[in-house]
């Protein structure tokens, strides 16, 4: 299983791969590709801080699929949990932790500008007045920390932005509930896959990006990591998607394939490794 990964061990290896001080960082994770990190997922955030420093902010997904299920939805963003995984639901309850309000896609930050990202979030996650068009305009990094491209929802930004032919409108009657415990409307916009959507390879863009040397690459512990800039994927995505109106379509029935480390074969919930017996709690 290799060896436990500290908050020294994870913050050195976040140093190395180019994370700095004052870095605003929107984190996609798996923490069981890292491997067994002593004092989980409070130690994983404690060593992104101590990393960025106090002028630093760390942003992560917040996402609640589960209401999507729900007749008459009800966002609650203090209380519903996060469905992203340990180390976004750490992220979120923590002291001076902001979230966005939105009934699906609402992302959680921590830091010196985490009342920026998560102040404005209109109807849709990703429009202008949204939090990813927000990391856009801070330049702010992302990392994926043991997930492919393919877990990369700032990608849907430029999907949105052009109008995708294989996505579709769809409004939602929600309801938000406020901390006094009363409700008002939420309005809700998604843009999701119409029938017959064969489904998004983001690994394609990924690719681009590192052979466009945008991308800085590395490992924490078990787990592949890639750090790149918001700007840089919407500035060559947007370009590349006007050569190849299919950019984050799948062609074929392969996800394109990473140029290190291996990807799991788990259907959307895949993970970016060295080695898949390094995967905690994997037997």
């Amino acid at each position: 299983m290799g060896n436990p990964q500290t908050q020294e061990t994870i913050g050195e290896a976040l140093r190395v791969l180019g994370l700095r001080r004052g870095a605003i960082v929107f984190v996609h994770s798996s923490m069981s590709s890292i491997g067994y990190v002593e004092g989980g997922a409070e130690t994983l955030v404690d060593a992104f801080l101590q990393v960025l420093g106090p002028a630093g902010t760390l942003s992560v997904p917040t996402f609640t699929f589960s209401h999507s299920q729900s007749a008459e939805p009800v966002f609650n963003p203090a209380l519903d949990p996060s469905e992203m995984g340990r180390l976004t639901e750490e992220t979120r309850t923590r002291p001076g932790a902001q979230r966005s309000c939105h009934l699906v896609h609402s992302v959680a930050a921590l830091g010196a500008h985490a009342e920026e990202i998560a102040a404005s979030h209109g109807p849709s996650a990703w429009a202008e007045d949204g939090p990813f068009w927000k990391l856009h305009e801070l330049d702010a990094y992302i990392l994926l920390l043991g997930v492919p491209y393919l877990r990369c929802t700032f990608f849907h930004l430029l999907e949105q932005l052009v109008q995708v032919p294989y996505r579709q409108w769809r409004e939602v009657e929600a309801q938000i509930r406020d901390a006094d415990g009363s409700q008002r409307p939420l309005p809700t916009l998604t843009f999701g896959p119409k029938p017959g959507f064969v489904g998004n390879d983001f690994n394609r863009l990924g690719a681009i990006l590192e052979e466009q040397g945008h991308v800085l690459a590395g490992s924490v512990g078990n787990a592949e990591a890639r750090l790149f800039r918001a700007r840089s994927a919407f500035e060559v995505g947007m370009a590349q998607y006007e050569g190849d109106p299919d950019l984050f379509l799948m062609k074929g029935r392969e996800y394109t394939q990473l140029g290190s480390g291996i990807l799991t074969d788990e259907l959307h919930n895949e993970k970016w490794v060295l080695d898949p017996v390094g995967i905690y709690g994997r037997r």
